[in-house]
């Protein structure tokens, strides 16, 4: 990555790691009083919300800081972490943030029902996407199935590890050791949908983002993240047994 080319204004930093995080809030509690998807399982109305936020915000950045430094809308030249892996390599490192991150979600876990128990008791229940899915029909549960398959699985995670790990993190190598650490802290409370999962997330992701940075590799982060994710397919598809 070009020196010239980072990015060492920490206000600017901040704000790009956080505001699709606040527009996918905003999108969230929006279609979630309007009605629009009233009586369907609250992972789908988030989902719904991450299309019109997330997804366009982080994509349209990246293709408009691909046109004006590059004249081209390739998104995959601006980005970093592009290096590659022996494949016995690769696979050490994908089975260590596997493992890693799978022990220090179990030993996190329970701090954060604390959490939402006591700090952020105070947010509606309506605020919170997980529920208890065989609570509703087996026409809802197929649909929350491929709502978390192909956006929570794979679009959104994808989408995240070009804009986070492949853009910004590069961008703020000036930072030194201390450039994965606020990337993590910082994506991590860019979830404003669940901020009682952001000690759990900092906990989970760091370990990963470390092995992405030291090893150069941005394919290993979008496997490990969807993989993480389509944990939430099973449990869903559990529902139809």
């Amino acid at each position: 990555m070009n020196k010239n080319k980072e990015i060492k204004n920490i206000g600017k930093l901040i704000f790009l790691h956080l505001f699709p995080g606040i527009a996918l809030s905003i999108m969230y509690i929006f279609f979630s009083k309007v009605g629009i998807l009233a009586g369907y399982p609250r992972v789908i109305i988030l989902g719904f919300s991450i299309i019109f936020s997330t997804i366009p915000i982080e994509l349209g950045y990246l293709f408009y800081v691909s046109k004006k430094e590059e004249g081209t809308f390739n998104i995959f030249i601006i980005l970093g972490l592009k290096g590659k892996l022996k494949a016995k390599v690769f696979i050490l490192y994908f089975l260590l943030s596997i493992i890693i991150g799978g022990i220090l979600l179990i030993a996190v876990k329970p701090l954060e029902n604390y959490l939402l128990k006591t700090v952020f008791s105070w947010i509606p229940s309506w605020y919170n996407f997980d529920q208890d899915l065989s609570l509703f029909s087996k026409n809802y549960i197929i649909i929350a199935i491929l709502v978390s398959f192909f956006i929570f699985t794979l679009i959104a995670p994808i989408i995240e590890e070009l804009y986070f790990r492949g853009f910004l993190l590069p961008r703020m190598k000036w930072m030194g050791k201390y450039s994965v650490l606020f990337n993590v802290i910082l994506f991590s409370v860019y979830h404003f949908y669940s901020p009682w999962t952001i000690i759990t997330k900092i906990a989970m992701m760091l370990p990963l983002c470390y092995f992405i940075y030291r090893k150069d590799s941005l394919k290993l982060g979008i496997l490990v993240h969807c993989l993480g994710q389509f944990t939430m397919v099973v449990s869903y598809m559990t529902l139809l047994l």
